[in-house]
């Protein structure tokens, strides 16, 4: 797995490759640090471009991402999500907790 980092303005994208789960995890919460932490950033991209397995610890991260995006008041939008990955997210009822595009 590997993320890239981009910086466009004041949207931040991080670029999801491979498979998002526990032994990735961390190097995702630094992504998450770095595009929150960059003070002109208003809106946050997840891209799931190609992004191929999501588990409990990647959902676990976006969560956490959430939460810290909400109380910023900046806003997360989780994009590129093919028909698996949003079917991760629906059967654990976390559909609803995101912006997808």
């Amino acid at each position: 797995m590997t993320i890239t980092v981009k910086f466009n303005g004041g949207v931040a994208s991080i670029v999801l490759s491979g498979g998002i789960d526990y032994s990735t995890q961390e190097e995702f919460k630094k992504a998450n640090s770095e595009v929150l932490s960059a003070g002109q950033v208003g809106e946050i991209h997840v891209d799931f471009i190609s992004a191929t397995f999501l588990d409990s610890a990647g959902i676990r991260a976006l969560l956490s991402l959430q939460k810290e995006v909400d109380a910023a008041g900046k806003s997360l939008i989780l994009l590129n999500c093919n028909e698996n990955m949003r079917e991760i997210f629906e059967i654990g009822g976390f559909d609803n907790l995101f912006t997808f595009r």
